[in-house]
């Protein structure tokens, strides 16, 4: 078994079917495809729910046809503070105005069809999208897709910042942003053709070479780690491995390494994350679990991941 990245795809035989199955990247500029944009109550799919779905139909370069959606959710549909005074979605608009869930994604996904999607971060929205698509067996989002981030940071490849934002000012687009999933998906498009009109070979050679395409467990040379591991999530954390793992330990311990991470032996009060098997959490017979949870009732801050959980971690920084 060997843990890779191709085309920006994590690659795990045997245990593949443990991470999305969503599409591959392929940055370029096309005529006709759907543009995606979501509002959420948060980072992580696993914890937040989709407050609004917007996209945008487009054929020839010119948009076709919308969709825009309030989602309502049949247990709660509250939506932090700060969000609300973000965007202005509430619970209250969500109440009133929202389709439920099981509608509004059933719609959303059979406008997207067999498109190519084009977003801003757009990875970010493909994750909630296709956790709902497979909590209500819709056909699985597996479309391809176009990155509009990977495009604008290769044009502007000095700047340190390129949200949304940052790129509408740059061309004189706009300059403030909605953050409500129509407004994004018009701005991304103008942003998108934008940097259409400006784009060069070089640009396109560096927006495909940015694409990462390596193997994890083999040790990197220095050069490599500097290009790669300054962006992992687990650069400089102490990482334990324990439990029912489907990974090879040692392959898992040099892939970390390559990342910036350091392998322990054992739980300490310097331990960052747990790493453990899918089935692990409620054994009660590991010890190395059992110490981060007596040291995370004493305060300290230890995340316990599942293989699964960390698997998509690492699947959303190849495709970072």
């Amino acid at each position: 078994m060997s843990i890779s990245i191709i085309q920006g795809v994590l690659n795990i035989p045997g245990a593949q079917e443990k991470i999305r199955a969503k599409g591959i990247e392929k940055p370029g500029f096309l005529d006709n495809y759907t543009l995606i944009d979501v509002e959420t109550t948060g980072l992580s799919p696993y914890r937040n729910r989709i407050t609004e779905m917007g996209a945008l139909k487009v054929r020839h370069g010119e948009v076709v046809a919308t969709f825009s959606e309030l989602v309502k959710f049949p247990d709660s549909n509250k939506v932090p503070a700060f969000l609300t005074k973000l965007n202005g979605i509430d619970e209250e608009a969500i109440e009133t105005k929202g389709m439920p869930v099981d509608k509004a994604i059933k719609e959303y996904r059979q406008f997207i069809g067999s498109d190519i999607i084009v977003g801003y971060n757009v990875n970010f929205d493909l994750n909630f999208v296709y956790d709902l698509t497979e909590k209500y067996h819709l056909p699985v989002l597996s479309n391809d897709y176009v990155d509009v981030l990977r495009l604008a940071r290769s044009f502007y490849n000095h700047e340190t910042h390129n949200r949304l934002i940052d790129c509408m000012q740059r061309m004189g687009i706009a300059e403030s942003q909605e953050h409500r999933g129509l407004d994004d998906c018009l701005d991304t498009k103008k942003v998108y053709d934008n940097l259409r009109e400006n784009f060069t070979q070089t640009h396109m050679l560096r927006a495909h070479e940015s694409v990462k395409s390596i193997d994890l467990t083999n040790e990197w040379p220095d050069i490599v780690k500097q290009t790669h591991a300054f962006r992992s999530p687990f650069k400089n954390k102490n990482i334990v491995l324990t439990g029912d793992l489907t990974l090879d330990e040692v392959e898992l311990g040099n892939a970390i390494k390559n990342l910036g991470g350091f392998i322990q032996d054992h739980v300490d009060d310097y331990t960052n994350f747990v790493f453990m098997g899918d089935g692990d959490f409620f054994r009660t017979d590991l010890v190395e679990l059992n110490r981060a949870k007596a040291l995370k009732k004493q305060g300290q801050k230890i995340n316990t991941w599942s293989e699964k959980f960390f698997l998509n971690v690492l699947d959303n920084w190849a495709r970072s």
